[in-house]
């Protein structure tokens, strides 16, 4: 039966070697968990509702369905498919429902979102549990082989890596050539924005500040770091990868599709 739970959470770490891991307190906090809307653990319309409303709301919604159609439209069939930093599970549960997709490696750091929340997130977007598997790790070291992944997935994730570049290089790795990465939720910074955010230092510190990651600094807590759309093409370049798109949603939420070279 698609529906049924097919495996456990399959550990790809440690809990000591988890727990080193960058900004992996916050995320495994539980008390703050259960204020969020993604607390979904005891299911139910109200809660399922909840977190409908925030995705759609957030404009994450949104964001998925416009780069689906770049998984939807690859010939390719049965894709291989990761999910990086998959949070609840929800991106997971409604790539599992594409035919042209195989499998879904759910990597996640969170413990307790991987068993508690996934299950109800796989139940409220009815996700094909015959192609999820569920991955207690981290993004940096992925358990799987060389060149076996058609797509590598990431919502609200890219800018939480501290080190982008080992990130990209083991996705890179693990993608075959042609192999799409996909990246929802990333923040758009204008123009505007920037001017504001000079204007607030400048206010308050009595300085120019002309430094982009002065500007923008880390939030070291959160786990938070702004890339620039010219990073995203300099991160892309780097490991031979083309930009297929970069599109500017609701919220200066951006979704960006990255090609690795089939060569």
């Amino acid at each position: 039966m698609p529906h049924e739970i097919a495996s456990p959470v399959e550990p790809w770490l440690d809990e000591r070697t988890l727990s080193t891991i960058y900004s992996s307190q916050y995320w495994n906090d539980l008390a703050a968990e259960r204020t969020k809307e993604w607390w979904i653990a005891d299911g139910g319309e109200a809660a399922y509702g909840r977190l409908q409303a925030y995705l759609e709301d957030s404009g994450l919604m949104q964001n998925y369905k416009f780069a689906e159609t770049y998984i939807a439209n690859i010939a390719k069939s049965p894709l291989a498919v990761a999910d990086l930093a998959c949070g609840v599970g929800w991106t997971s549960s409604l790539l599992s429902k594409l035919p042209n997709v195989g499998k879904v490696h759910a990597v996640e750091i969170s413990r307790h979102r991987l068993e508690l929340l996934f299950p109800q997130a796989v139940r409220m977007f009815r996700g094909d549990w015959s192609k999820i598997s569920r991955n207690l790790g981290s993004f940096y070291e992925l358990r799987l082989d060389d060149a076996s992944l058609d797509v590598v997935f990431l919502s609200s994730a890219f800018h939480h890596a501290e080190n982008p570049l080992r990130l990209l290089t083991e996705i890179d790795r693990v993608l075959r050539p042609g192999g799409r990465l996909i990246l929802i939720g990333e923040t758009h910074i204008s123009r505007w924005w920037w001017a504001r955010r000079v204007a607030k230092i400048l206010l308050t510190q009595r300085r120019i500040v002309t430094n982009f990651f002065e500007v923008f600094p880390p939030d070291d807590e959160l786990g938070d770091h702004y890339y620039r759309r010219s990073d995203y093409y300099f991160f892309g370049q780097m490991l031979g990868f083309k930009v297929l798109r970069y599109s500017v949603q609701r919220h200066a939420s951006t979704v960006v599709v990255l090609e690795k070279s089939a060569a």
